[in-house]
């Protein structure tokens, strides 16, 4: 029979609703592919032979199926009379088969002839969520049997595509910007800025320029190009593939791409909040810390002449919600500059700085603040990533030296979106805020004693006692007591890894630590030690083990040591000094 006023009434509500809903409305000139495929549509409406309810207007239903408005409709059909005519089901479905192959066939060279593969996708997945929407209360008002678990589960599996093939055109589009930033950032002749580069990144340009190529030539601006072809696997999903295809679900769950790939340190977030909490207007901030990596020496031969080299290095990123704009209003930040955001922190991690090279290295080496504007505009020399700033929108970038207790000193290094003004006692008042922020480390000395030592064996037969010139030749003479006996053989190899790490460079970060080389090599060295030196060097020998056995490198466990080796000596300073202060007082009073 024919659906009662309810169902035409719960229909037109729901075309109504979905008329006033007008984001992401399409808009543009009509194809022949698109005008052939509507005048059929017409055409099948007028005669009744699609699954609609009755009292549906033309023009709503040709804007919701085309999910464009009905302006561009009416432009395009000026005397059909669209809003006058309305649907009465005679059918409600097309008898022919042919005419449906043929009303398939125009449907599939609509979606062909939109050039944008997002577009493309969009559109198709628009449409055939329609008719299943059309379809399924078509058979509500004739009293048809519906699974609704198994049709619930289908628009989920149907939706979840389409929100995975947005993701996968953002990602694709992600890495496009990359290899464009990096196809002149590259071009930076400082030998002391070094990006590194992955196949994908190698080969983001010729892709990049392929699509644009392709896409030109098919008749659409350059302006328009924005996926790769990594995208069409996501972007095909919703073709018209087994929805419930087992294997092409679990294809997609493997390759799902994470919104966020850089996590934040808990410093970086208490920054982050500050700035926040402060109204401070920048949008991201991340972190540069100095890191001791191998770089052979001119002339070193062999592995055992292997020195190491101060480089900052990325340690992480925070992106803010809510932005400050130019009029001095806090809004959100929108989901395009939070995209522009994240990305230009994942483009940053490519990068490492020598010390007084790019931003980071100058601002670690003076110590000083930096306020640069219009880096998008700035050259190489000036802005290391200035092929980044023009990609993703940055503007103004601020560096802050932070004093380390750890390291010695890290940079905090603000960015933002719009153009700021230089203020001198934001940055000073920023300064101090940060290293009130950066947490202070807790000395905790562990030794780790090992295993516990064997019982004692009865002594050798009395020989002739060996000289310390005799057992070894060339070994370091504080490895042998007063008697000539060998000590512990980890004194040959911590004397040996403090000579080969010691800093020879006043300008080197670990010039600060040469006190603690200078004296821990040198009470190795010496062939007799007071009681108190004696106690420092087996906690130091003690300390040695526990960071081999941890894994750290050569140069990490020398750097340990001389810091243990300061630690340690100040605490006994302070110590002995309390203990004389108490007896000069009582010399003085008996005086």
């Amino acid at each position: 029979g024919l659906p009662g006023p309810c169902g035409s009434e719960a229909e037109v509500s729901a075309i109504e609703q979905e008329k006033a809903d007008n984001a992401d409305r399409r808009t543009g000139r009509w194809t022949a592919e698109e005008t052939a495929y509507v005048d059929q549509l017409i055409a099948n409406f007028e005669t009744g032979c699609l699954p609609l309810a009755d009292g549906i207007k033309l023009n709503d239903f040709l804007a919701t199926m085309l999910q464009c408005k009905q302006s561009r409709l009416t432009k395009k059909m000026k005397n059909a009379k669209l809003s006058t005519k309305a649907f009465k089901r005679t059918a409600g479905y097309i008898v022919d088969q042919n005419d449906a192959r043929n009303v398939s066939g125009l449907e599939e060279a609509f979606f062909h002839s939109i050039i944008c593969h997002q577009e493309r996708a969009e559109i198709r997945f628009h449409m055939q969520k329609q008719w299943r929407e059309f379809f399924s209360r078509f058979c509500v008002l004739h009293g048809q049997p519906l699974d609704a678990d198994a049709w619930l589960s289908s628009v989920e599996e149907m939706e979840r595509r389409a929100s995975m093939a947005k993701d996968a055109a953002r990602m694709a589009r992600r890495k496009l910007m990359i290899g464009k930033a990096l196809s002149q950032d590259i071009k930076n002749t400082d030998r002391g800025v070094f990006i590194e580069r992955s196949a994908n990144d190698m080969n983001a340009d010729s892709v990049a320029a392929a699509c644009a190529s392709s896409l030109i030539a098919a008749g659409m601006p350059q302006a328009a190009t924005g996926f790769s072809a990594d995208s069409e696997e996501f972007l095909s999903l919703l073709t018209d593939k087994s929805i419930f295809d087992e294997k092409e679900i679990d294809k997609i769950g493997t390759k799902q791409p994470s919104k966020k790939s850089i996590v934040a340190s808990p410093f970086l977030d208490k920054i982050m909040s500050f700035l926040q909490r402060s109204g401070i207007a920048f949008e991201h901030v991340d972190a540069w810390v100095p890191s001791f990596i191998p770089s052979p020496g001119e002339g070193d031969v062999g592995a055992g002449n292997t020195r190491t080299k101060c480089r900052l290095c990325y340690a992480g990123s925070a992106t803010a919600d809510v932005q400050v704009t130019a009029n001095g209003r806090h809004e959100p930040v929108g989901n395009e500059e939070l995209f522009n955001l994240l990305a230009f922190g994942d483009y940053s991690q490519k990068f490492s700085f020598d010390v007084g090279c790019g931003l980071p290295g100058r601002v670690y080496q003076t110590g000083i603040p930096t306020w640069e504007q219009s880096v998008h505009n700035a050259p190489l020399e000036h802005f290391e990533r200035c092929g980044g700033a023009v990609q993703w929108g940055i503007r103004t970038v601020v560096g802050i030296p932070v004093p380390s207790p750890k390291v010695g000193r890290i940079v905090v290094t603000l960015y933002s979106c719009h153009d700021r003004q230089k203020d001198q006692e934001l940055v000073g008042r920023l300064c101090d805020e940060f290293t009130r922020l950066l947490p202070s480390p807790k000395w905790k000395l562990v030794v780790d004693l090992g295993l516990q030592p064997p019982p004692p064996v009865a002594p050798p037969a009395p020989q002739a006692s060996a000289t310390p010139n005799q057992v070894g030749r060339g070994a370091a003479p504080g490895a042998y007591n007063n008697n000539g006996n060998v000590k512990d053989s980890r004194i040959f190899e911590v004397v040996s890894l403090l000579g080969e790490h010691m800093p020879s460079d006043a300008s080197s970060p670990l010039a600060n630590y040469l006190p603690g080389f200078m004296t821990l090599r040198l009470m190795m060295l010496r062939s007799s030690r007071t009681p108190e030196e004696e106690e420092l060097v087996r906690t130091l020998l003690d300390s040695y083990s526990s960071y081999s056995a941890a894994g750290r490198s050569t140069a990490d466990i020398a750097l340990l040591l001389a810091r243990d080796c300061m630690f340690l000596t100040q605490q006994t300073a302070v110590s002995q000094s309390q203990q004389i202060m108490p007896r000069q007082q009582q010399q003085q009073q008996q005086q």
